[in-house]
């Protein structure tokens, strides 16, 4: 599959900062990793867990707040209580 997206400047400059930052020699290799750490929060949101930072030394986190990940964790929740109201 091919796909195009079309991106305004300071979108290109965070593409090409964060691949520079990655080591992503290539926008696939970039994308391929970006799908692979979204698939893997949206399965974590949907069993009911948080995707956080964590910061050890001073015990404290900062969760993602993200309208997707919260959309996937909202349609595991309804789906739940649809199978235990059956």
């Amino acid at each position: 599959m091919r796909i195009q997206l079309d991106l305004d400047e300071a979108g290109v400059e965070l593409l090409e900062s964060l691949e520079k930052a990655t080591g992503s020699k290539t926008h696939k290799e970039f994308f391929n990793n970006a799908i692979t750490l979204m698939d893997w929060a949206v399965k974590q949101r949907r069993v009911g867990r948080i995707i956080a930072s964590m910061d050890e030394v001073n015990e404290n986190y900062k969760e993602l707040q993200m309208p997707a990940l919260e959309y996937a964790a909202a349609q595991a929740n309804q789906t739940r209580e649809t199978v235990a109201m059956e």
